[in-house]
């Protein structure tokens, strides 16, 4: 059987894949062209040159790439996926949820209409997850099929979202809800964390979640079947009994509880009676894991034990509960803070960070059901926050939230500007709406709240103003003249009241990023006329990297602060490499395609 197999080098995605092999299917591959995957490739360069696989770079969010991936199989095995932590494409789906979208929800849709147009669609197996569930720890386990679906995050409703698809498309397909998966390649994901200890969790080793959907393909009995596929009762513990012989193995012992969430989380024990009679897959349990990572680690483990302090540290700073219980409170402890932008990336990020500093946080963004939820989670986690949902680009709009914030939290003593959108591409097709749209937010939006503000910080004595800016205002980019321009007025701006300021008690910083992992370029790309941004590949630093500098901003004021550090050398770039930029911006420009 010719099987396509999506999101074919992540972790379950290899774990089928070479279960498929075993079985002796034919497998096209189809993932992502990255430097991990052509690296991941190469295992199968044999399998390659035999023709049993064929590999076939593209994305989803594309109906050509989806279209030529479906032709010519006769099962599709849909794995892809951005999860909420440690994708391999290094996007998170809480923090980028609309791109995160684009690629679940739109990029499952394409591959629907993909099997539909051929003569005899292929069978369809999708993998959804037990995340679907929501927070079920006040019921009694195990949960079933029938059990009502109540997701509580975004890749959560995107699995929803994919199964409701599925089921009214008309294709023979089968759904299968997977249990906790952990990669053999273990690495520090910071979501470890999030699941208390004496949650219930059940585990499946990933090459029994390969099994399975091996399995699947070949059955005659499992479609039009939703399937819960788990380790079974001999895999279904505390998380404290999961994650205790994980650590051991890897040398590091137990880590004290309160580096770990106290919230319920979505893990539960499941049913999973049906899919082992229909499908066979259960024969690992976590001894069996242990076992593996032992191994995996070999040696490493001694030095590991060796340098268990420091190993210990390493893993507590990637803990944000444990962050929470040891982070030292701000001077400005108590006081307000009000951050626009704070819907999502850097403005989402800095909100929490500012919360969990012992701040009181206003949010103000335009889409008030994402500031719903992150008030929700703020509250959940002990902060105190407040909302507003507004349109920064009307002035009556910014004066009633300076009125409100007041209001509800009183005087304003941190601002954040975090709000701002971008666009790429010819300077000549930009629409007029969206350059005053930008200008409106980025620039006139900016200094009307920081001119309000700053009145009342002088009367009182004390208050910090914190810009956020951008590379670009130091390096004017072609394909983004006018976004370049709203950041270095961000910077003069920014500089000059720091000046005028100083010997006061009133603070003005800039914080200036470099390409940060946000929404920034799906929306630039998405307005009226832009284009990809050539510099999304380089976006390494998160959001909670740039909040983490805000909060040192606000420890020990400074003029102007570069993340990463080494970024404060592009203000050298444009004097020394001008004549280089004069001529390389319209070779990029003329590359990019049209969103």
């Amino acid at each position: 059987m010719k099987v396509l197999l999506t999101g074919a080098f992540g972790n379950v995605g290899i774990s089928t894949l070479d279960e498929l092999l075993r079985q002796g299917h034919t497998v096209r591959c189809f993932d992502l062209e990255t430097t991990t995957n052509r690296r991941t490739v190469r295992r199968y360069r044999h399998h390659i040159a035999a023709g049993r696989v064929e590999v076939l770079w593209g994305d989803l969010r594309h109906r050509q790439n989806v279209a030529a991936a479906a032709t010519g199989v006769d099962a599709v095995l849909h794995v892809a996926f951005i999860i909420p932590k440690m994708s391999h494409t290094g996007i998170e789906s809480e923090l980028r949820p609309d791109w995160a979208e684009a690629v679940n929800v739109g990029g499952t849709r394409n591959l629907i209409e993909a099997l539909q147009a051929q003569p005899h669609p292929p069978k369809l197996v999708f993998t959804s997850s037990l995340h679907v569930y929501g927070r079920t720890q006040h019921l009694p386990p195990p949960r079933t099929v029938t059990d009502p679906v109540q997701p509580f995050e975004h890749y959560a409703c995107h699995k929803v979202a994919c199964e409701e698809m599925i089921r009214a498309s008309g294709l023979s397909w089968a759904i299968l809800r997977l249990a906790a998966t952990l990669p053999l390649a273990l690495k520090l994901d910071p979501g470890m964390f999030d699941v208390p200890l004496n949650n219930r969790i059940e585990y499946i080793h990933t090459r029994d979640v390969g099994l399975a959907l091996a399995n699947a393909v070949s059955s005659d009995d499992i479609w039009g079947k939703t399937l819960l596929i788990g380790g079974g009762p001999r895999c279904q513990f505390t998380y404290q009994g999961m994650i205790q012989p994980i650590l051991d193995a890897m040398g590091a012992g137990q880590l004290p509880p309160e580096a770990f969430a106290t919230a319920p989380f979505g893990t539960d024990w499941l049913d999973t009676a049906e899919s082992q009679r229909l499908l066979r897959f259960q024969t690992r349990d976590l001894d069996d894991y242990v076992r593996d990572l032992s191994h995996l680690l070999g040696v490493r483990r001694h030095f590991v034990r060796l340098f268990r302090p420091l190993v210990r540290r390493a893993l507590l700073k990637r803990s944000p509960h444990w962050q929470r219980q040891t982070t030292v409170r701000l001077a400005c402890h108590g006081q307000v803070a009000l951050v626009t932008g704070a819907s999502s990336g850097i403005g989402a990020a800095s909100a929490r960070q500012l919360a969990r500093a012992g701040l009181k946080v206003v949010l103000v963004a335009r889409r008030g059901d994402r500031l719903e939820r992150l008030v929700d989670e703020i509250r959940r986690d002990g902060g105190e926050a407040w909302m507003i949902a507004a349109d920064l680009t009307d002035e009556l709009e910014r004066l009633r939230v300076l009125h409100e914030a007041t209001a509800v939290a009183g005087p304003v003593d941190v601002l954040v500007n975090s709000a701002g959108f971008g666009w790429y591409g010819y300077g000549a097709d930009m629409p007029w709406p969206v350059a005053r749209a930008m200008i409106q937010t980025n620039m006139t939006a900016l200094t009307h709240l920081t001119l309000l503000v700053l009145h009342d910080m002088q009367t009182r004595g004390a208050g910090h103003i914190i810009n956020m800016g951008s590379i670009a205002g130091n390096l004017p980019e072609q394909g983004a003249a006018l976004y370049s321009a709203t950041k270095s007025f961000v910077d003069s701006f920014s500089t000059a009241l720091h000046r005028e300021l100083r010997g006061t008690a009133v603070r003005v910083s800039l914080v200036c990023p470099g390409p940060v992992q946000t929404e920034f370029y799906d929306r630039a790309a998405h307005q009226p006329a832009g284009r990809r941004i050539p510099g999304e590949r380089l976006a390494a630093v998160t959001p909670e990297k740039v909040a983490q500098r805000v909060i040192a901003t606000l420890r020990h004021p400074r003029r102007v602060v570069y993340i990463p550090a080494w970024w404060g050398m592009v203000q050298w770039v444009e004097p020394l490499f001008g004549w280089l930029l004069d001529r390389l911006g319209p070779v990029l420009l003329r590359r990019q395609p049209a969103a």
